[in-house]
């Protein structure tokens, strides 16, 4: 008789807290969560709102520019940005076929950033353009200029302008077998290399990309 009497109170103690504080209590938290679901879709609309506004005029501000490098490009990327343009493949330029790719690749350049960053198009254009400020042979006895690091070095004791005349694989680390690869693009000299087109396009994109907005 008193376990029966026992259940019965802890029945009766179980039947008060879910009349008086369980269920009120889930039906404060069930108001609560439909109200969030409920105003949710707005408040990321509002909060949208500014950033869709940010982007319209941004897009509606370029409408009227008159930039453009369509001759560099090709016809479906004419309307990339540099930032785009600059992270592709480097079959977006235009006049790159699938020779101009496969030799590319074989010198382990794939992105348009790559070609931009090419050490050997680096160095090849440095000395085509120094090549350019010098005037016959003449060099003061004191002078220590030298690009040593740079060429083989039956080439080292050579004028600017004639190392830029020279074969393209006279630059120091780049092998006889990769120069008879790029000579297949039509690039045999050191300013052949500094001259190609497809380099100084990619160099171009890549640094404008760093100024656009």
């Amino acid at each position: 008789d008193y376990y029966l009497r026992a259940c019965d109170l802890y029945r009766s103690f179980v039947h008060l807290l879910l009349e008086y504080l369980y269920f009120p209590l889930l039906s404060v938290c069930l108001r609560i969560v439909v109200t969030m679901m409920i105003s949710l879709p707005s408040t990321l609309c509002r909060s949208c709102v500014p950033y869709a506004k940010q982007l319209q005029l941004s897009t509606l501000s370029l409408v009227n520019h008159k930039l453009n490098c369509e001759k560099a490009l090709k016809k479906s990327n004419e309307g990339d940005s540099f930032k785009q343009v600059q992270a592709g493949s480097i079959d977006i330029l235009q006049g790159v076929g699938p020779v101009h790719l496969e030799t590319f690749e074989k010198l382990g350049i794939q992105s348009i950033n790559d070609l931009a960053n090419y050490k050997f198009f680096q160095m090849a254009r440095a000395i085509t353009i120094l090549a350019d400020s010098a005037e016959g042979d003449f060099r003061p006895k004191d002078s220590s200029m030298n690009i040593n690091k740079a060429v083989d070095k039956a080439y080292e004791k050579q004028s600017i302008r004639e190392i830029r005349d020279a074969p393209v694989a006279s630059l120091q680390g780049l092998s006889d077998e990769k120069g008879e690869i790029l000579g297949r693009i039509g690039v045999h000299s050191v300013g052949d290399l500094a001259n190609l087109k497809y380099f100084q396009w990619a160099e171009a994109i890549t640094e404008m990309s760093k100024y656009e907005e």
